[in-house]
């Protein structure tokens, strides 16, 4: 389920990108491939990026889960982010030295406040590329305190800063939807993200101070009829890092003791639910990762409690209208850890505010120069600007309109539309239902969910609601939409009444009151995507208008229904 997402995209599946499209997705795919080979650049240090969250950024991933959705029209986005972890990093990570424990605050890293800037951009309804930049402006900590002769002569072992500012590394993504169903319920996605070090060495735990990669498979699913219209999404892959460690993990200068930090496996799952229309997202979320290193420098990290951490995230995000913007979203989130290693923070918080707009084409012009001696030494007897050797109708002034704007001659007469779908009525199957373009002639033009009949709207979808509840469902929006397309195009429907009925299970009062309350959700819907309230009434029926015997289940579910009747028209009316 796509929380952004309402334009257009033919069914044939055929798409043609204006040259920036083409441009801007080789340029971006070229530099991603350069991060397919991983080379530390930098000599082994002690510190790495500490933190663990991996912000998406695109416009419809959460704070946390990458998804494998793309906008269907190419889009550029960005996306600014504040992020808070508290304690992220602990004593008892670093070493087992109980006396060192006795001696040394309990927290390593006590903060990290960090911001998070994402851009990219969505091309061919699959690709994505972006980067992501963290940076930690502000980290507080504390220094362990060693006992003398805990490392010997080894003390460099121990050596790194608390404090900040500290730069993390710059994720690179190149992203691409694989398969995904017709309906956009399920879809799977491939990723690759290379780290770029932001410097030669790092002491305070921003950098990992060498290239990095990050293969990982993305997938979601949106159960059919499934109630609250939850979508649910998982991410899982491999982080291909450079060794680094602290306090000797692998033992090569006595007892082993420490933290390593090597290859890991990082997963992320949670659920989506939209609200509000889609104008509003909630989501829930556990993500976590554990060590895939066991070498001389590490020591082994694979699912120990130093390398394998666990955290949940609650987020929310809303979509907001604001002018000269074509979306733009706010969201937050917080969580905490479940159990710890290191990066798992006590409590985390973060802020995102994003935006995406279209690409597209304009037009160049000539020079004013130019054009003004094309007028001197050409002739141009209509005077539209054309030359008389490449005007087709040299007497006739061209209006620019389509289908040819600059042929010389003015655009023929245009067909009537009735109901503005773009189709003419003379190929339009039905010229008063908004509709799509369809190969079949008598399908041509007409709607995929509604038929008007005389002075009924015929459903070939009922309305689903939440059983035992007037919460209508997501997978009868695009039906409701037809409605108000249709009201849309149709201004002589003054009045459409919106009748709810019921089986025969349940009491009469019951019933009765529940098809009162689902026509008027209906209704409600239907005023809130632009129809005028002074178009619509609602009635409830209960059980009292079977159309179906009700003992059998086809039929209770044929009697289950909201009914559309136009009940008066006229020459027109407003929205």
């Amino acid at each position: 389920m796509r929380f952004f997402g309402d334009a257009k995209w033919p069914e044939s599946g055929r798409v043609r990108f204006s040259r920036a499209d083409r441009v801007l997705a080789a340029a971006f795919a070229a530099g991603g491939a350069a991060l397919l080979v991983p080379c530390p650049l930098f000599a082994q240090q002690q510190t790495f990026h500490l933190d663990r969250l991996e912000v998406p950024g695109a416009p419809d991933d959460g704070a946390i889960l990458f998804r494998p959705v793309t906008q269907e029209a190419p889009i550029v986005y960005a996306q600014f982010g504040l992020g808070l972890a508290v304690n992220p990093l602990r004593t008892s990570e670093i070493t087992s030295s109980r006396d060192a424990l006795r001696a040394s605050p309990h927290d390593i890293i006590t903060g990290q406040f960090s911001t998070y800037l994402s851009a990219g951009i969505e091309v061919l309804n699959h690709l994505t590329i972006g980067g992501t930049f963290p940076v930690a402006w502000i980290q507080g900590g504390n220094q362990p305190v060693y006992p003398s002769a805990l490392f010997g002569n080894n003390l460099a072992f121990t050596n790194f800063s608390t404090t900040g500012p500290a730069a993390g590394d710059i994720r690179l993504d190149a992203r691409y939807v694989v398969w995904r169903r017709s309906d956009g319920t399920q879809a799977v996605g491939v990723q690759l993200s290379g780290f770029v070090p932001t410097s030669g060495s790092s002491p305070n735990f921003g950098s990992d101070a060498s290239f990095g990669w990050m293969p990982m498979v993305t997938g979601e699913w949106t159960p059919p009829h499934f109630p609250l219209g939850l979508t649910f999404v998982a991410n899982t892959g491999i982080h291909f890092r450079h060794d680094n460690s602290i306090n000797d993990p692998a033992g090569r200068h006595g007892p082993s003791q420490g933290l390593g930090v090597g290859d890991e496996w990082p997963w992320a799952v949670g659920a989506l639910m939209p609200l509000l229309n889609g104008r509003l997202r909630i989501a829930a979320t556990l993500f976590g990762q554990t060590g895939l290193s066991n070498d001389n420098i590490t020591g082994n990290t694979i699912f120990t409690s130093n390398n394998t951490m666990l955290e949940w995230n609650g987020e929310a995000r809303l979509k907001l209208p604001l002018p000269g913007v074509e979306r733009f979203f706010v969201g937050a989130g917080l969580g905490t850890r479940v159990f710890g290693g290191y990066g798992a923070a006590d409590f985390r918080m973060i802020a995102l505010a994003g935006t995406y707009w279209s690409i597209e084409d304009k037009p160049a012009s000539s020079p004013e120069k130019v054009r003004q001696s094309v007028r001197e030494s050409m002739r141009d007897t209509d005077g539209d600007g054309i030359p008389d050797d490449i005007d087709a109708c040299p007497t006739v002034p061209e209006d620019h309109k389509p289908p040819d704007p600059m042929d010389g001659c003015p655009a023929p007469p245009e067909e009537p539309d009735s109901d503005h779908d773009g189709i003419p009525d003379s190929r339009d199957a039905c010229p008063k239902e908004p509709g799509e373009p369809n190969p079949d002639p008598t399908r041509n033009g007409c709607p995929k969910f509604i038929r008007l009949e005389g002075s009924t709207v015929r459903v070939l979808q009922q309305v689903h609601f939440q059983t035992g509840s007037a919460t209508i469902l997501p997978d009868s929006f695009p039906m409701l939409g037809e409605i108000v397309q249709l009201l849309q195009a149709n201004p002589s429907i003054k009045k459409m009444m919106i009748e709810g009925h019921t089986d025969s299970r349940g009491g009469a009062d019951f019933n009765l009151d529940l098809s009162k309350r689902r026509a008027q959700s209906v209704r409600s819907w239907l005023v809130d995507h632009g129809i005028a309230p002074n178009r619509l009434e609602s009635e409830g029926y209960g059980l009292t208008r079977p159309i179906d015997t009700n003992d059998t289940g086809e039929g209770r579910a044929a009697n289950r229904r909201v009914e559309f009747k136009v009940v008066e028209e006229g020459s027109g009316a407003g929205p």
